[in-house]
Formats: C-alpha cells, structure tokens, sequence
C-alpha cells in the first residue's frame, strides 16, 4: 500500500485548527524516531487557563485514507489524548509512555487496514507498570466547541479530530457488557463528572 504524507501547509492548517479551539498556541512537536511512514508527530500542548490538562495530538495518522464503512463520521482520523496537569510530560519517561500508546492506536488502522471511529475500541495485553489494556475512540467532548471535530485540509480532504481513552481491564469489561453507546454516556454525563482523562495506572482523578 502506498501511503503519502501531510503537506507542510496542512500540518499548518491543523495546527492553528488545534491552536484556536485549545486556546492556546507554541505546542512542542515530537517527531518519530523510525523511518515508517506515514510520517506521524506528536503535538504537545500543556496545560492552560481554559483547558487544564495535557493535550497530546497526532499530526500524520490523517495522511492514509481508511476503507470506506457506511457508519462514520470521516476516513481520516488525528487522535488526542487529555491528560491529568499533575503528570511531568517535560520527563521524556513519562510522555514517552504515553506517546508511544498514542502512536499504537493511531498505526493499528493504518497496519490493518480497517476503519475505525467513534465508539470503535483498540485492545491490546497485559504490560507491566500500566494498568491500561485498551483505548476507546471518542468524540473530543470537553473541547466547547463541536466545530473542533473537523478539520478542512482542503476541498475534498476533511479530519475528524477524535479522543482516545484508556481503559483497565475492568472498565473494558464494561464496555463490553453496556455497549459503546451507554459507555460513552458513563465518560461524559450529562450531570455529574465526565471521564475523559488518561493515565498510565488508574487513580481517583478519572
């Protein structure tokens, strides 16, 4: 299969996009250590008066058009995940874990070629030092505004901004049982708290 890349000016455009709906601008770009491709960085946004947490967002996963699924909302994903503020993303430990956990959900579509999207779940085993053994693909609900979750790189060439969420075995089990639909209601209420930070070993701030 022959994968292209982003154009410097769409890596533009989707950075001011991510720029405007984050409030916030000068993220750090982490590039890819190997030569696979597509080429896929990193964003790194910190933690800021509007939205306290981590963003970190992939930049490269859009570039390979997935097979078409008659029940989506777009063929090109980027994914984020949000973060906790009280996580050191400077220590190239700590962010390094989650970059990596990142890339894998955004390259399993790409090295299977299937489609994934919002509601879809990313599996994987048991890893030491992590409680985490799948992300579920979300809509970004705690952005404000809903225009975040496309990205127009061009006439015919659109972005669907989704969320990843790591889960525990136990929470995956869940999902399982209540269905996607109801566990999507579980991470974002309409009363009470949403669910939507990630950690490498579950804690109370979920």
């Amino acid at each position: 299969m022959r994968h292209r890349e982003l154009k410097l000016g769409e890596m533009d455009r989707f950075m001011s996009h991510c720029d405007k709906h984050f409030k916030q601008g000068d993220c750090l770009v982490i590039h890819p250590t190997d030569d696979r491709t597509p080429h896929i960085d990193v964003l790194v946004y910190e933690p800021n008066e509007k939205y306290p947490f981590w963003k970190l967002v992939t930049m490269g996963a859009s570039s390979q058009r997935m097979p078409s699924s008659p029940n989506t909302i777009g063929n090109r994903n980027e994914y984020m995940m949000f973060i906790d503020p009280s996580e050191n993303l400077h220590d190239q430990n700590v962010v390094g874990w989650y970059y990596k956990t990142l890339l894998s959900v955004a390259w399993y579509p790409i090295e299977s070629q299937c489609h994934i999207t919002c509601g879809h779940s990313v599996e994987w085993g048991e890893e030491e030092g992590s409680d985490m053994v799948c992300a579920f693909i979300e809509m970004p609900q705690i952005i404000e505004e809903v225009s975040f979750l496309r990205c127009k790189l061009g006439l015919l060439k659109e972005i669907v901004c989704l969320q990843v969420v790591l889960l525990t075995r136990a929470e995956t089990e869940r999902l399982l049982e209540i269905g996607p639909e109801k566990f999507s209601e579980f991470l974002y209420p309409e009363e009470g708290t949403a669910h939507y930070l990630c950690e490498k070993k579950r804690t109370e701030r979920f």
